[in-house]
């Protein structure tokens, strides 16, 4: 399907800019009857080119036809052997017999066809890839909007990770009746930078992705109900944190969004507000020293 590109902010933007744009292009209330992506940007600095994501371009360009061409005879044998699987393996293992059983057998398979695609996408160069996120129509503006300041305004938190440099939302809601919205990372198979990205994601701005998918098998067309039964993610959100941790996450963010803020005659009352620390103060600006009292 072609990734219809709808609008397209390009960073870096200064908040009013991005804010601007977000007002212009709510993905909640696009009117576009045939879909399409809203884009934003952020160079690579040093750049000649921005780095292609491979699922957004309009006409395949000779490395990726080659890699689907060689990819689909991967994917062939990978369905084929799975399906022999089915039909000649034990459901069970039988180590007396030194039967494997098929769900071994099958997890081979898949193991072999992962590092096989790996390779191949490296050798075209089709390495890039991205977090998944679905929303409801509540929801998706909110979320956007969260992820585009992140991306190209100065010192968003997705761009400071040097890996994220383009996002898209869809324009419409999927069969499911939801929007899915694509952040980018540069490597799929770099799992230190894809697992930093996960961790801004959620510690900065309080979003959870089930799952990261690389274009590779976006092109191979290898999705959640592909025959082989093979896993279409290529990395998992407990990859890189436990339940316990992302839990702890939206546990601090809730305390301190319900927690009640100080006036300032509270915080001189309790002696919090003495020395350098108004209370009107932001981490972003220096603190005004106070002026010392006369004898």
């Amino acid at each position: 399907m072609v990734a219809r590109r709808l609008a397209e902010l390009t960073g870096p933007a200064s908040t009013a800019e991005a804010e601007a744009f977000l007002a212009r292009h709510k993905p909640s209330s696009c009117t576009e009857v045939f879909g399409g992506w809203y884009w934003v940007r952020l160079p690579q600095k040093g750049a000649k080119e921005k780095l292609p994501t491979h699922d957004e371009l309009e006409l395949h360009t000779a490395e990726e036809i080659k890699f689907g061409d060689e990819g689909a005879e991967l994917v062939d044998k990978l369905t084929n052997r799975c399906a022999e699987i089915k039909d000649t393996a034990p459901v069970r293992a039988n180590k007396s017999k030194g039967l494997k059983s098929q769900k071994q057998l099958r997890d081979e398979q898949y193991a072999e066809f992962n590092e096989d695609v790996k390779k191949l996408a490296k050798k075209y160069g089709i390495i890039s890839g991205k977090w998944l996120f679905y929303g409801s129509e509540e929801s998706i503006d909110n979320t956007w909007s969260k992820i585009v300041q992140a991306i190209v305004t100065e010192d968003g938190a997705l761009a400071k990770t040097g890996t994220v440099h383009t996002a898209k939302v869809s324009c419409m809601p999927g069969e499911g009746g939801s929007w899915v919205i694509c952040v980018y990372c540069d490597d799929s198979w770099d799992r230190e930078a894809v697992g930093k990205v996960f961790k801004v994601l959620v510690e900065d701005l309080n979003l959870v992705s089930g799952a990261y998918k690389c274009d590779a098998n976006t092109i191979l067309g290898i999705d959640s109900k592909h025959a082989s039964g093979i896993r279409s993610s290529l990395w998992v959100k407990h990859d890189f944190m436990t339940k316990e941790e992302i839990d702890e996450v939206f546990a601090r963010a809730s305390k301190a969004k319900s927690a009640p803020k100080k006036t300032l005659e509270q915080e001189v009352s309790s002696g919090a507000a003495d020395g350098f620390d108004p209370v009107s103060d932001s981490e972003d600006e220096e603190p005004v020293r106070k002026k010392a009292k006369k004898a």
